[in-house]
């Protein structure tokens, strides 16, 4: 089974820990929701994401795989679309999360915008 996570809160939660610039020592908030992603883990799904939405070259489609082996939590993260929202160039990513102590694969999707000074930052309307 295939656990979809409400956009809004998963950007909110990556927003609080940092995700919504470079990543940041800050509280996990996934552990108060049973979601138990590692602060060790973070960096690597942030840097399997930034593959695709830092790069200009990636297409849609495109895929990036992590795998944190202190954890054994691991990932992907997809590139499934590129459109613009209010002027601002946009990726829109699909991380499926394969915790080690869960069966189920965790699904979110986000999309990120280049601001005017250059930053990503996870979009949430």
């Amino acid at each position: 089974m295939l656990w979809k996570i409400d956009t809004i809160l998963l950007a909110a939660a990556l927003i609080a820990i940092g995700m919504a610039g470079p990543p940041a020592n800050a509280a996990n908030p996934f552990k108060k929701s049973g979601f138990q992603l590692d602060e060790s883990d973070l960096p690597l799904l942030e840097t399997a994401a930034g593959k695709l939405y830092l790069t200009d070259g990636a297409e849609v489609g495109s895929v990036e795989a992590w795998n944190n082996s202190e954890t054994g939590n691991r990932g992907t993260v997809k590139l499934i679309r590129k459109h613009e929202y209010k002027g601002l160039p946009c990726r829109r990513l699909q991380h499926d999360i394969e915790l080690k102590r869960v069966e189920d694969t965790y699904r979110f999707t986000l999309d990120r915008c280049k601001t005017a000074d250059g930053a990503w930052k996870i979009l949430a309307q």
